[in-house]
């Protein structure tokens, strides 16, 4: 299991209690603490007695990057890596039933697991479940949306050797990026039967929202802080410039579409009425065409 920490003291032991409480065997916890100025750290190395946690002091070099440099430390032996945030708490089943899923498939092929999470407030009690995806996952759809939860995430051996090929300088997250990579060369698997209690509150990094207003003002939020970054652009491109060589035809001719067709209004134009890549929701996808015409992702 792999855990990124920063200033996580407030939560941190509920999280680690439900991952030793696993009722998988042979969990090992590697842990990189992202730079913390709180007692994150005194937290951490009261797990030490269990054997299996093992513990890194890092600098700041923020989630993505940090998730990322774990990932270049954990073992190169271990069968599952499971990806943790310091604020969530686990069902004791979530990772045998991620396991579970995961030995359906080959182990030659990338695969990764994800899965719907039940929100709650900083006390634990329940919202609700978050939605599940309209369609199967898909590279088309990881193009430009993310539906799997890094808290939620399980690869399997094949998956961590195509991410660690070379890791990306730009990924608006760990957990998209890992989504949009094994899509396009293995197999994602969607869970809707919530493992994880996603603890929802002002100091989350990236919120999940059920609906209604709410979830309207964090996307307009969200759009007016990225205006004009183009963040889905660059990461196609950076995704184009480590794998777009080995990509097969279909998914490289959606890749190239996507990134080479809308330099000017008549391409974008065209992007919207034969563009391969989609959101989940019919609602979001003609944003997200709106989004094209503008020149703004």
């Amino acid at each position: 299991m792999l855990l990124s920490t920063f200033n996580g003291s407030r939560y941190l032991d509920p999280l680690m209690n439900s991952l030793i409480d696993q009722d998988y065997l042979n969990i090992e916890i590697l842990v990189r603490d992202d730079g913390s100025t709180d007692n994150t750290i005194d937290i951490l190395k009261r797990y030490d007695a269990y054997g299996n946690v093992s513990i890194i002091e890092g600098t700041n070099v923020g989630v993505p990057h940090s998730f990322f440099r774990i990932l270049q430390l954990s073992s190169s032996s271990s069968d599952y890596l499971a990806f943790c945030d310091q604020d969530d708490v686990w069902h004791k089943d979530k990772m045998s039933c991620a396991v579970n899923f995961l030995k359906r498939l080959p182990k030659e092929v990338p695969s990764m697991y994800c899965a719907r999470v039940l929100i709650v407030d900083e006390q634990l009690n329940i919202i609700g479940p978050s939605s599940i995806p309209k369609h199967s996952p898909s590279f088309e759809n990881a193009l430009v949306e993310n539906i799997a939860a890094g808290c939620t995430i399980v690869i399997n051996r094949a998956a961590r050797n195509l991410l660690l090929q070379e890791l990306p300088k730009h990924a608006i997250m760990h957990d998209w990026w890992m989504y949009q990579v094994v899509s396009a060369f293995g197999k994602v698997i969607y869970d809707p039967d919530p493992k994880i209690l996603y603890r929802q509150h002002s100091s989350n990094v990236m919120g999940v929202k059920i609906g209604g207003v709410a979830k309207w003002e964090e996307r307009i939020r969200r759009f007016l802080k990225r205006r004009g970054l183009h963040l889905l652009t660059r990461q196609a491109e950076e995704f184009n410039r480590i794998y777009g060589p080995i990509l097969s035809l279909n998914k490289k001719l959606v890749l190239d579409q996507f990134i080479g067709d809308r330099a000017s209004f008549v391409g974008r134009l065209r992007y919207v009425l034969c563009g391969k890549a989609y959101r989940q929701s019919a609602v979001d996808n003609i944003i997200f065409k709106i989004l094209i015409l503008l020149d703004t992702i």
